[in-house]
């Protein structure tokens, strides 16, 4: 009778699949997949030392959330965001982070905020202090976002939220250019977290909606001037 003892079961393929999902975002946010370029089950699977049956339903995944296209002739390519699509995201988000400032100030304990209070309260960090200065804000701000949609205690939010932020990622490369961008940032970070702290829902909700649109008219602008967004 074969014995269990001192084995490990198999992850399950959803489990293994849910792995790859995150690698490949992971990759998509650090750039290492460019717009259009095709992505290789085989290739993948090696990677990411995995079969190719995990690769092929993360990649039906990705696709779902539209980070991935899939094209007849070429198979899974990353998506490319037109102005009509940066448009719609940041909508989404606006309605997204306006529910989650109202879920916030129910809460009855908010001490889940103070490490979010205690940096963005501080000075921005030098740049020669960061490896990639633009890269790293980027980071940073995403993960406040998404840092209170968790809050929020939402199971849908958070998710949401990270598509959203995966996708528009690469348009946000040129979001921290300067320092008056990179202060205004921390400053309106801490604006919104004093009024959640206050349980002001309605200046919350109006400071966030504030700053994702003064935020997309910044990387609206600067995708356009660039060239990495389509008309």
């Amino acid at each position: 009778m074969p014995t269990t003892t001192g084995t490990r079961e198999r992850p399950s393929t959803s489990t293994r699949t849910a792995d790859v999902v995150g690698k490949i975002r992971a990759d998509l946010i650090r750039g290492l997949y460019g717009a259009r370029t095709r992505l290789k089950e085989g290739e993948l699977a090696e990677r990411y030392g995995t079969s190719r049956t995990p690769v092929r339903e993360a990649l039906r995944t990705l696709a779902r959330a539209g980070l991935l296209e899939h094209r007849p002739q070429a198979g899974y390519v990353v998506a490319t965001l037109s102005l009509g699509d940066m448009d719609d995201l940041y909508s989404i988000r606006v309605a997204i982070e306006e529910q989650v400032a109202s879920r916030i100030v129910e809460l009855p304990d908010l001490a889940a905020l103070e490490p979010l209070e205690a940096f963005w309260a501080a000075e921005p960090p030098p740049p020669d202090t960061l490896d990639d200065p633009e890269a790293s804000l980027v980071f940073a701000d995403e993960q406040y976002h998404e840092a209170l949609a968790e809050i929020s205690g939402s199971s849908v939010f958070p998710g949401l939220l990270r598509d959203i932020n995966t996708r528009i990622h690469l348009l946000r490369s040129r979001d921290f250019l300067d320092t008056t961008r990179v202060q205004r940032t921390f400053d309106q970070h801490s604006a919104v977290l004093r009024a959640l702290r206050a349980r002001d829902r309605r200046l919350a909700r109006a400071l966030l909606r504030s700053h994702i649109w003064e935020s997309h008219g910044y990387v609206r602008d600067a995708a356009l001037g660039a060239g990495t967004v389509q008309p």
